[in-house]
Formats: C-alpha cells, structure tokens, sequence
C-alpha cells in the first residue's frame, strides 16, 4: 500500500468557499499557512493544468499525549515535524466540488514519553521494583517517509484570489518502539517482564499507524 500511494505522487478533485472569482487556468501559483492535527503549516502550489496542482508543505507542533501501555503509565509528547509533497485532481471541477489529494510525509515524527512511578517504584508487568531515582523512558516513532491519501476542498487552480481549503485524510506508517529501561531496574524487574512491556508498547505503536489528518487553511492563489 505505501509503495502504491507513494508512486501516484499527485492528485486532486475539488471546489472552494472564496471571497473572490473564478479565472482562466494560467499556471498560477499559491501560498498558504493551515492549522490541524499537523500542528501549524506553510506551503506553496503551483497549478500543472486547471485541474491538477503539486504542493509542498511544512508542518509541525509539540503537544502533550499521555498514555499507559501495560502496566507503566507515560507523561509523553507527540513531536510533528515534516514536511509534505501533495498532489491534488479535480475530475470535474465544475460540477462536483470536492478534490482528490495523495503524496507523501518525509520527516521526524514521534512520541517521547517518560514512565511515572509511584512512591519511587515501577510495575512492570506485575512485578513492582524500586525505582532508585531512575527513569524508564520510551519512544514511538513513526516511519521517516509515510504515503497519505485524502480528500478536500480548495486548493482550486480556477480560483484565484484568496480563499479557504478544507483536508481530511490519514498518513500510514507503523511507529517502531525504544523502551530504555536502567540496569538496574532491569535486573530487579526480570528480562521476561520488560521484554512484555516492550511488547506492550509495540502492540500500542501498532494502533497509531492510520494517522488522521484534519486541517483548514487561507490560501492566495496568484
């Protein structure tokens, strides 16, 4: 499937709510800022023909994503950074005002996150071992390239002027998981339980691969 949407590259279907009017396609250009499940973004667009743009973006945002996998719960952060190649199609752009986007996300995506003890000790797959002033911290991250599909409104190489663009869509790529547990509690929890609680974690990661992707943007098109 990655390989797949990878090598579509660029599509789109659409229309747009505007404050100003359509035009002649003439190969125009577009910038816009966006705000969504990708933190903020900037991109450019430039239109191929009256019904086909390509589109780079960069996105990016730190927000806090607590979660508990096992029996260790986590203080963690979902840290987005990427940036993004889009190609959106509009197949009939006049009667039917919705678009068709893919591409790909290339960058530095994860959740860092660091386990909470209670009283000074960690449960680690049921075995309760002090904590002796260490931490146990994890990483989920997500793959360096991922495809995504989509749909929206906006965008539109008719319109010139500025606008709004509405997207929703998902990036696919299954996080790999770091549990860093100290010696020290690793000897104490036994290597049968923290390898669990690696499993724990991974069969966590495994739920995030369908990243959902909800955003709104002001565009310009010139």
């Amino acid at each position: 499937m990655k390989k797949n949407v990878a090598a579509v590259g660029v599509v789109l279907l659409m229309g747009t709510v505007t404050v100003a009017c359509p035009c002649a396609y003439a190969q125009s250009h577009e910038i816009y800022n966006s705000l969504g499940t990708e933190g903020l973004g900037i991109g450019y667009g430039y239109a191929l023909t009256d019904a086909a743009n390509v589109r780079v973006e960069v996105n990016g945002f730190s927000f806090p994503n607590n979660f508990t996998a096992g029996d260790l719960h986590y203080d963690a952060k979902l840290k987005v950074a990427h940036g993004a190649l889009l190609g959106d199609y509009f197949p009939a752009p006049d009667a039917f005002p919705i678009r068709l986007t893919a591409g790909i996300f290339v960058g530095d995506d994860r959740i860092d996150g660091t386990a909470t003890s209670q009283s000074g000790t960690y449960r680690i797959n049921g075995a309760t071992v002090s904590g002796a002033g260490q931490s146990i911290t994890a990483q989920l991250k997500f793959p360096a390239v991922r495809p995504y599909l989509g749909i929206g409104f906006g965008h539109n190489p008719r319109v010139k002027g500025l606008s709004v663009a509405f997207d929703a869509g998902f990036a696919y790529g299954k996080p790999s998981v770091s549990l860093n547990v100290p010696p020290s509690i690793a000897a104490a929890a036994g290597a049968s339980n923290v390898s669990a609680a690696e499993q724990s974690l991974q069969a966590k990661a495994d739920h995030l691969k369908f990243y959902p992707i909800l955003k709104a943007a002001v565009t310009y098109r010139f």
